[in-house]
């Protein structure tokens, strides 16, 4: 580790430590309306640091290939500081509910944002399942807040369903590790351009696990069952949380991880019209249960399952573009 790359990953290392400011300021302040204002003020310290590097022109590698900064990074960091910020503003009257323990319930959310801001840089299977282990077990905390027996419900549904999901990626990632010999995005992408996916069917089994796995983190159809409960007993900000800044995330991962390495552009494999078809079943399956929802977090739920439809057509419209460059991401989406 060198200099370089202590500030490739400064907008990470700003936003952990101001998590760990709010957990001190929480223990040494009697007054807990200053919470939220320590948040929101410490947000500004990744996004300087965001602004910064993005000044600097042109794609970035640190930790030995592992970190990617780069346009698409950028772009998705941006995005989950901006719903973070939203998320704490809208919490500043929700939290109070939470007497004794606001301080907890804003750094939790600034870990969850941690985990998915390494996400969007992510370019190795072990920093990527890192990342995304940060993001989950906050978010299940934060799903089961609430001192009622729904939200300690919806908690344990998010933590076991997740856990599942993330042991099926992880076989995923095993498989794809041992066929490739790298955990490194690229070279298994390299890997794959030279052998072919057609000829090894234990590689396609270990990308359809790794699939199923990020449709789990994104709640797209048939991996939607966990979404209504947690969103229904989760607080109305986290809510809001899981909807908007996860997603995000999630969709950044899957764009990171198929573009570089699952050779979206493949003429032999037929991307464009699978992602298709999950995307149309997804939309229509979202919007037709959610028209028939009473309680406005359980429609927010299948609403975002219709939503992650809607983003996987521009994960399918990526397959048209000849080549590929860092910019990617950003226009399928």
């Amino acid at each position: 580790m060198n200099l370089q790359d202590i500030y490739l990953i400064s907008p990470e290392l700003g936003i952990g430590m101001v998590a760990a400011l709010v957990i001190i300021v929480d223990l040494l302040v009697s007054n807990k309306k200053v919470l939220p204002i320590v948040t929101l003020v410490g947000l500004l310290i990744p996004l300087f640091f965001v602004i910064q590097i993005d000044m600097d022109a042109g794609s970035k590698t640190g930790f030995s290939g592992t970190f990617q900064v780069d346009d698409f990074a950028i772009f998705f960091k941006y995005l989950i500081l901006g719903s973070t910020a939203v998320v704490v503003l809208s919490s500043t009257e929700y939290a109070k509910k939470f007497e004794g323990h606001q301080g907890e319930y804003y750094a939790l959310i600034l870990f969850s944002a941690t985990g998915m801001m390494l996400l969007a840089s992510a370019m190795e299977l072990i920093t990527l399942y890192v990342a995304l282990e940060l993001t989950a077990l906050p978010s299940a905390a934060l799903a089961a807040f609430i001192r009622e027996r729904k939200s300690a419900e919806s908690g344990i549904k998010f933590l076991v369903l997740s856990a599942v999901s993330s042991a099926v990626l992880l076989y995923g990632m095993v498989l794809v590790y041992g066929l490739t010999g790298s955990t490194h995005l690229s070279e298994i992408g390299s890997s794959i351009t030279a052998y072919g996916l057609e000829t090894s069917p234990a590689l396609l089994f270990g990308i359809v696990l790794i699939t199923a796995g990020f449709g789990f983190k994104i709640s797209a159809v048939p991996f939607q069952m966990w979404a209504p409960d947690v969103y229904e007993g989760a607080p109305t900000p986290v809510t809001g949380f899981l909807s908007v800044a996860s997603k995000a995330a999630g969709f950044a991962v899957i764009l990171r991880v198929f573009y570089t390495s699952f050779g979206l552009d493949d003429a032999n494999i037929d991307w464009a019209n699978m992602i298709a078809v999950l995307s149309a079943v997804s939309m229509s399956v979202g919007n037709l249960i959610a028209i028939r929802q009473n309680n406005i977090k359980r429609m927010l739920a299948y609403s975002t399952v219709a939503q992650a439809g809607y983003l996987m057509v521009g994960l399918a419209a990526i397959t048209a573009l000849p080549g590929g460059d860092d910019n990617a991401g950003p226009i399928g989406v």
